[in-house]
């Protein structure tokens, strides 16, 4: 039964990729501090292994993501290695003997690295749980790091109606703590502006929030206005409290210097809830400047299945099979 299983998710994959294009590069983000230089790599796609899996090369540096089906353990694995993987070896690509990557997750799944999950990283000579998010490309997205509002101007019976459309930066986040794991990957859309002018950015199809408060609590005991990830809708009219609960309760928060309104910092250490044994914790987070077109695997599946109706649905849902099945 799993090797059917794992015959129809091959063939959903090749379905899927036909109809969305071959992903051709990642950008990634949630590194740890001593792996931080690759934090907002883009790795982009070199070619196959001699399995077939792609591998990528970062446009910055050596670095290089691949499938190794044995690094010298035995066990299958995505890898973050500074060598270039050689194409004509079965397995132990880099040629060193050992399993000593940047970066490693246990997979017998090719077709792709994971766009987002826990891998074992190499930070400050030990590795640890480290959950990544590879933020998938194609040949339609772009990766920003500026975005300015454009103005478009249609003309009615009654004069001339101009329209102003942002074109403001779309945030993917990434490094959270393990507790807070289900919001990594997440695509922060701008939807309005706060009553001071700083933006405000909401989840794609789920009620989470970034914004930025300048009381949290609307007490007046709150010394620095605060950037917070929270569930709750802010109002774009008040001036504090946005959310109203005349509490400071939220995923997250970080101090916000007078001024700072523009965004929240692309890299920041954030005061960030981890649950009861852990508490609040100092996280560096991550918030990746994407087009506001730019779209997740799991946005490119679920479109797909709307566009191919039920073939495209079974794509997506054997390719989870597989996933959970090569886990």
């Amino acid at each position: 039964m799993a090797k059917f299983l794992v015959a129809v998710a091959a063939t959903a994959a090749s379905m899927v990729s036909a109809s969305l294009g071959d992903p051709w590069m990642y950008t990634l983000t949630g590194a740890c501090d001593a792996q931080n230089d690759v934090n907002g790599m883009t790795f982009v796609k070199q070619g196959n292994t001699l399995s077939g899996a792609p591998y990528y090369k970062a446009l910055s540096a050596e670095r290089y993501v691949y499938h190794d089906p044995d690094c010298e353990d035995g066990m299958p694995r995505w890898v973050i290695d500074v060598s270039r993987p050689d194409v004509n070896k079965t397995h132990d690509l880099d040629g060193d003997g050992i399993c000593d990557d940047i970066g490693l997750m246990t997979s017998q799944y090719t077709f792709h690295p994971p766009t987002a999950g826990e891998w074992s990283m190499l930070c400050d000579g030990i590795y640890h749980p480290q959950f990544l998010t590879l933020l998938e490309g194609t040949s339609t997205m772009t990766v920003t790091t500026t975005a300015t509002p454009t103005t478009t101007t249609s003309t009615s019976r009654n004069g001339t109606t101009t329209t102003t459309k942002s074109t403001k930066a779309s945030l993917i986040l990434g490094g959270t703590c393990a507790y807070k794991r289900a919001l990594n990957g997440m695509i922060f859309d701008f939807v309005g502006a706060a009553a001071d002018g700083s933006p405000i950015y909401k989840a794609r199809g789920l009620d989470e929030y970034i914004y930025r408060d300048a009381d949290c609590d609307g007490a007046g005991n709150v010394t620095a206005a605060r950037w917070v990830f929270d569930n709750s809708k802010p109002s774009s009219t008040a001036t504090k409290d946005l959310d109203g609960d005349g509490n400071c309760t939220y995923h997250a928060s970080l101090d916000s210097a007078p001024g700072g309104t523009s965004r929240p910092p692309a890299s920041a250490e954030w005061s960030m809830y981890c649950g009861e044994a852990s508490g609040w914790m100092s996280v560096g987070l991550t918030l990746q400047e994407v087009s506001p077109d730019a779209k997740t695997t799991r946005d490119l599946i679920v479109s797909s299945a709307r566009r191919n109706g039920i073939v495209a649905s079974l794509a997506a849902v054997s390719l989870m099979t597989a996933q959970v099945l090569f886990a």
